[in-house]
Parts: structure tokens; C-alpha cells; sequence
């Protein structure tokens, strides 16, 4: 797969130059997922773990993002992991669809992020005011029934090349707490912070009725990172300031991510 910039805040890089910076349902029956799994991870960079050391330099995939250390957990050695940061709707289905055939039993996917430029909106908060902050959220909002059909397209085409496959999709985590005093220093206020949480909810909403309608798992990550987020005391997300900035650190992959496959998949 050719090299993908990390877009998930790819609007930042020039911010970076000039300051340094950047539930799951019940189902029925639980599967039982052992070495003889055939299992293939598919996504944007919250599946690569963009964010935790030893990522590659083409996609930003790390042995310590979560669909690896499931592998491992699982003695899986039949795993294909084709996720690349920056991934859109159109790079899984160009690139990443190949992957798959009606031998693979497990998917598991996060996707949709950079398709509604979520980075975009940090940065208008950021630069632009409160005001500014809150229309754009409120278009991202609006325009979620676009990404809804692409998010879709991409789900069908994944059924159709892996039939027989237990399609995990998971949900994004909120970025930000939304507390009141941050020791961050550079961060949107709380306003902002707030409002960027309220897309990221109507985001995993939209995500999580897609999945339904598929015939999918969703699953829920926001609860294992509650409490974790950027600004709170131990974060779990990386900084603004920081070159992978509002991705998973290796505790989020490990606690949050790898933490919510597993209470879906076990």
C-alpha cells in the first residue's frame, strides 16, 4: 500500500510548522476466536495506532495498536493488518477490500474520521472563536448523511468480499474532557472542547446505526476511555501538541481500544 499522510489532522501541519504543534450490544452468542481464526484488520489510524511507538513510516501501523496485540492475545497467526493512517472510505475500498475472502472469519474496522475532516473542525475552533466553532460543528453535523453513504458503500463491499466473516466496527473516543480548568497548554477552551465532542458523538452515532443496518457489531470504545482524554490527568490521547496529535498513546490502544475489541469478541 502506498504511503497516506495521517489526515485525520492532516489541516494541521501548518499550525505544527508555526508553534510545534498538531456500548456495544449483547449478541447472541459469543465466538470463540483461537489461532485457527483468520483475521483481518482493516481502517484509518485509530486501527494502524498511529500514536503508540514502533509505528511503521508508510502507515503509521504499530505492534502496539490494538488489532495486533488481539492477534497476539489470540495466538492468531492467520492476520492481515492493512489499515494506513489517513485512510478515507475510498482508500478502503481501492486498497484494503483485497484483503479479504470468504476464508476470513474476523474484520474489524474504524473509518469515517477523515472522511468528515474531524481534524478541520479542531483547528477552526482553535484559530477561528467560539462562533466559529460552533458553525462548524454544526455543518459537520449536517453533513454526516454524506459520510453516512459512503461509510455504507464501503460496509457492503466489505460483506460482499468476506460473507462469512464477524465484522467488528468501532467507534471513535471523544477527545476532550469537558471540564472546566485544563493543564494543557495549548488546547481549545472548554466551549470548543465541548462542542468538538458534541460532532464526535453524532459521529459514533452514525457510525454505530451504519454497523446496524450492515448486519455488524458495533463497538463502543468511548466508555473505556472515559476519564482519559486530553486534558484529563492521565490521558490517554496525545496532545495537541504533539506530532500525532489527538490519537491514542500505547495505554489508549492497550486500555481503551484493545479493552473494548475484547469485552465484544471474549
Amino acid at each position: 500500500m502506498r504511503r497516506r499522510p495521517i489526515r485525520f489532522l492532516s489541516a494541521a501541519l501548518p499550525l505544527l510548522a508555526a508553534v510545534g504543534l498538531l456500548s456495544s450490544p449483547a449478541h447472541a452468542a459469543t465466538p470463540s476466536y483461537d489461532s485457527a481464526t483468520q483475521y483481518v484488520a482493516m481502517g484509518d489510524s485509530f486501527s494502524a495506532g498511529v500514536g503508540a511507538p514502533g509505528s511503521e513510516l508508510d502507515c503509521g501501523r504499530s505492534p502496539q495498536g490494538f488489532p495486533t496485540l488481539w492477534a497476539q492475545a489470540h495466538g492468531i497467526t492467520a492476520f492481515a493488518d492493512v489499515t494506513c493512517g489517513g485512510a478515507v472510505t475510498d482508500d478502503v475500498l481501492a486498497e484494503q477490500i483485497s484483503a479479504l475472502s470468504a476464508e476470513t472469519d474476523v474484520v474489524s474496522i474504524t473509518i469515517g474520521g477523515n472522511d468528515a475532516a474531524w481534524g478541520e473542525q479542531v483547528l477552526t475552533c482553535m484559530q477561528s472563536g467560539d462562533s466559529a466553532c460552533s458553525g462548524a460543528v454544526d455543518k459537520a453535523v449536517a453533513g454526516l448523511s454524506a459520510i453516512t453513504a459512503k461509510v455504507e458503500t464501503t460496509y457492503a463491499a466489505i460483506r460482499q468480499a468476506a460473507p462469512n466473516a464477524k465484522v467488528y466496527v468501532l467507534g471513535y473516543p471523544l477527545l476532550f474532557e469537558e471540564t472546566s480548568t485544563c493543564s494543557a497548554w495549548i488546547v481549545p477552551n472548554q466551549h470548543q472542547r465541548k462542542q468538538l465532542n458534541r460532532f464526535g458523538r453524532a459521529l459514533n452515532q452514525s457510525i454505530a446505526d451504519s454497523a446496524t443496518r450492515a448486519g455488524f457489531q458495533f463497538v463502543d470504545a468511548q466508555p473505556f476511555f472515559a476519564g482519559h482524554a486530553v486534558c484529563s490527568r492521565q490521558s490517554w490521547i496525545h496532545p495537541v501538541l504533539n506530532l500525532t496529535a489527538l490519537h491514542p498513546n500505547a495505554d489508549g490502544y492497550r486500555h481503551g481500544y484493545l479493552a473494548a475489541f475484547t469485552s465484544a469478541t471474549d
